[in-house]
């Protein structure tokens, strides 16, 4: 997850275009973690089931005709923004700002609202809304 948040410029970005390969050399880099690819893919796996990030899949199509995967758009969801905030991470609620200032947007692009905040994450009870309203530092309503 940290290394996911550094990839975004931390925080600065809404998204990460990071490639399994950028992750592992970062990884090494920054965390002296050395790790096989396949192991990047089951944690970014159990991420994404977990309901933390979101991905999606990019193809390119050369003049030939010819289609190649490339590295696929990498984002957190509202769950695991509150996440990096809860654990204290520095500049964590930039990432929320970046990704909420993108969808005010609207163009329609990858990552959506729904797939964003679904509505799942966000409490019924009005006392644990307004203290996750004030972890993320936003106003009294979700974003539309």
């Amino acid at each position: 997850m940290i290394t996911l948040f550094f990839s975004m410029g931390q925080g600065e970005n809404h998204v990460s275009y990071s490639s399994i390969n950028a992750i592992r050399e970062n990884l090494s880099k920054y965390h002296k973690i050395d790790i096989q690819r396949r192991w990047i893919f089951y944690c970014l796996a159990w991420l994404i089931e977990e309901g933390y990030i979101r991905r999606k899949k990019r193809y390119r199509q050369d003049h030939n005709g010819l289609i190649a995967q490339v590295p696929s758009i990498l984002w957190f969801t509202l769950k695991g923004v509150v996440w990096l905030v809860r654990m204290g991470v520095s500049g964590a609620k930039k990432v929320y700002k970046s990704m909420t200032t993108y969808l005010g947007k609207r163009d329609g692009r990858s990552p959506t609202k729904k797939e964003f905040d679904d509505g799942s994450y966000w409490p019924e009870d009005p006392d644990q809304r307004a203290a996750l309203e004030n972890l993320l530092g936003i106003a009294t309503k979700k974003i539309s």
